[in-house]
């Protein structure tokens, strides 16, 4: 009997990953055949805050000046932006609370939308940590290097400069009396590729 049930458990497993397989499939995205045509590199020495007092609140604030990347395609023509980030970061509870959580994330803006490819959600936020904070006074945080990859593609139309922006923001998803998060330095790459 117990062979029997076995083998009905594996031949259910089997069968809902035959299911599941096309699903995970299209959810994956493979660009190939691109040339770099160039760099850009960001390297930033602020300090961003983003942060918020009342239960339940979500806060984001500018944490590098956007900057312009060229897409020398022709118009109507695309590009592939593979834009790479570190950031020293802190997250604390404004509440001292000790019992809080909250969620710190980037946001990824090219010419003021989400990320066409991604990884980012519709309004281009990429989540880098969830329920991960200091307990204690803001001065003493640790600070973490958090990394984040994002690939876009853009094409020209009226110009071929396209602006890339980066966001800091938090989220009091418990809710328990506000988050706060603070980027320190940061380095961020941009490439360009053409197919």
């Amino acid at each position: 009997m117990r062979i029997t049930h076995l083998l009905r458990v594996v031949g259910l497993a089997l069968a809902a990953g035959a299911l599941l397989a096309p699903i995970a499939m299209k959810a994956e995205t493979v660009i190939s055949n691109e040339t770099l045509v160039s760099t850009t590199f960001v390297a930033n020495k602020k300090t961003s805050t983003a942060k918020c007092g009342t239960s339940g609140c979500r806060a984001r604030t500018q944490m590098l000046v956007p900057i312009s990347v060229t897409c020398p395609a022709p118009t109507g023509q695309t590009c592939t932006f593979h834009i790479s980030l570190d950031a020293k970061v802190s997250a604390v509870l404004p509440c001292n609370c000790g019992a809080g959580q909250q969620i710190s994330f980037y946001q990824f803006l090219v010419d003021g939308a989400a990320p066409t490819i991604g990884p980012t959600d519709k309004e281009g936020d990429y989540l880098f940590e969830r329920s991960v904070y200091t307990y204690g006074p803001a001065q003493y945080a640790s600070r973490q290097s958090y990394p984040a990859s994002v690939v876009a593609t853009v094409t020209n139309s009226k110009s071929n400069s396209h602006t890339i922006a980066v966001n800091l923001g938090c989220d009091d998803y418990y809710p328990e009396g506000g988050c706060e998060t603070t980027a320190y330095w940061s380095t961020m790459r941009v490439d360009v590729f053409e197919p």
